[in-house]
């Protein structure tokens, strides 16, 4: 059994495009914590070519902590086909594995260590991995079928999904995955602000992205109405709040920003403030700021937005628009039953949670 210590002097990006073009292997496949288009994009002409020279690539990618992105899915689909899988673990633990393994009937080589299939764990990062060539000694055949088990268990896994298009844009939907064509660095900026005592070394020149790389995404839901019920309407009650039910938060929670922007109020409740243009009837109110938050005690999902609390009647309509690139900012409009828009809006609150409460995403 050979071994040979990969860090970043001989990023771990070289080693697997250089194994990927050696002709020894017709099987690669990866259990990798997060994946983004900054990595996928630089391996990308290798994949392709490992794939039409009759190679088989397989991949399960954890998208715990939104990191992963549906763009770096969308592009590993290209090559792995129905070999591409999704694990999550809805508790506490994360998915945390980085193994790449190369072999033709049998496993000949696997990579094990630190490096997430990005940019920086496969270019510029401080990170070590271990390459290991394996023989026919005993203490090989050992590790091959315990890396073969892993393996094994990990497809089997209840927490191992397949994944298809349809799911990562369901995905992607729930907020579960990265939309990189919204993520922003502010490493630049705090490192303006920040006096730390260290340095940065040179970094090595990255090899180009792909042109063939797929950076877009579906269309996203932008607009969600609801009917307002007696609770949701009042010019007495002294909070001022209207419930949106929570089948319509695990719908699209993207839509909300949840979880992902949300902290802890001092009362312990997941809470997030917006900024919002409220309209209703001929009265306008521009950077009115509106506070969502998830209530435990009663498992209510909860918008405050006074002026619709009380200048609204059951059975009106609420009609909360988004605007992807501003995600903290929403239009929201009060639609009464005898005008226009409620005739054209009403018969599409399709999902019924009660007789009273219905809501439709759009």
């Amino acid at each position: 059994m050979d071994l040979k210590l990969i860090t970043h002097e001989q990023p771990l990006g070289k080693e697997i495009s250089n194994s990927l073009k050696s002709n020894k292997y017709k099987n690669f496949k990866m259990a990798v914590a997060y994946a983004k288009n900054s990595g996928i994009g630089r391996l990308h002409d290798d994949f392709k070519n490992f794939k039409n020279n009759g190679g088989n690539i397989e991949a399960v990618i954890g998208i715990d902590q939104t990191i992963t992105s549906y763009q770096a899915l969308i592009n590993l689909l290209t090559f792995t086909g129905q070999n591409l899988f999704i694990h999550h673990d809805k508790g506490s633990t994360s998915f945390h594995p980085k193994l790449y393994y190369f072999g033709n009937d049998e496993i000949e080589k696997v990579i094990i260590g630190s490096s997430n299939l990005t940019a920086g764990g496969l270019y510029l990062n401080y990170e070590v991995n271990v390459d290991i060539n394996f023989d026919s000694s005993d203490t090989s055949i050992n590790f091959k079928n315990q890396v073969n088990d892993y393996w094994t268990k990990l497809l089997n896994n209840t927490n191992t999904k397949i994944a298809d298009i349809k799911f990562l844009n369901e995905l992607l939907d729930l907020g579960s995955l990265l939309n990189e064509n919204k993520q922003k660095s502010f490493k630049n900026l705090i490192s303006k602000i920040s006096k730390v005592p260290f340095t940065t070394r040179s970094l090595p020149r990255l090899p180009n992205l792909s042109p063939q790389l797929q950076t877009e995404v579906p269309f996203l839901k932008n607009s969600f109405s609801m009917l307002l019920s007696h609770f949701d309407v009042s010019d007495r009650s002294q909070d001022p709040v209207i419930l949106i039910h929570i089948r319509a938060l695990q719908k699209y929670p993207n839509f909300w920003n949840w979880p992902s922007f949300f902290t802890f109020s001092g009362s312990g409740y997941p809470e997030l403030y917006v900024h919002a243009s409220i309209y209703y009837d001929s009265t306008e109110i521009k950077n009115y700021t509106v506070r969502i938050y998830y209530y435990d005690q009663k498992k209510e999902f909860r918008l405050q937005c006074e002026p619709i609390k009380r200048n609204g009647s059951p059975g009106d309509i609420i009609l909360i628009e988004k605007n992807e690139l501003k995600p903290f900012n929403f239009k929201i409009t009060l639609i009464r039953q005898d005008s226009f828009p409620y005739k054209k809006l009403f018969p599409k609150l399709t999902e019924k949670v009660s007789p009273k409460k219905k809501y439709t995403y759009f």
